[in-house]
């Protein structure tokens, strides 16, 4: 029955393993590399922003306007107003253009230009995030071995 006391906690710490999001850098892009502004372009966050230029979809991205931490953050133009530092998934649009005043973009050619309005990307690992399949099959499969091991200390 000691047993029996170890293998409950063992099989509540798996079934609620919780892995760290970890993120590999992947590159930067100066805001002004986007298109240019009086063409109405889409606007784009930074997350977005991300995802147009190095692929995959933009909530596996984390932004930063600093190249040795991620910060969330990144550079914007504001059209007619001028530049800013917003949160990586924010973005203000006109029906998604960069289009009347107060609009944002993380990748347009506009007011925030040269390299001090560079924002930098790093991906997701998604190698480090458990699927529930497996953590699944591993509680299913601890629950079997506390039963087994129960009746053979219970004999």
């Amino acid at each position: 029955m000691k047993i029996f006391k170890w293998i409950l906690p063992l099989l509540f710490l798996s079934a609620v393993s919780v892995f760290a999001d970890t993120y590999t850098y992947v590159g930067s892009w100066e805001v002004d590399q986007g298109p240019e502004w009086s063409g109405h372009p889409t606007a784009y966050s930074g997350q977005q922003a991300a995802a147009l230029l190095f692929g995959g979809s933009p909530s596996d991205y984390a932004i930063s306007i600093d190249p040795n931490s991620i910060t969330y953050t990144n550079w914007v133009s504001i059209i007619y107003l001028g530049t800013g530092k917003v949160a990586d998934d924010f973005v203000q649009s006109t029906e998604g253009l960069y289009l009347t005043s107060g609009d944002t973009s993380a990748y347009v050619a506009d007011n925030a230009n040269g390299s001090n309005y560079t924002n930098y990307a790093w991906k997701l690992d998604s190698s480090e995030t458990p699927e529930p399949g497996s953590l699944f099959l591993l509680g299913t499969g601890m629950i079997g071995l506390a039963g087994v091991l129960r009746r053979k200390l219970a004999k």
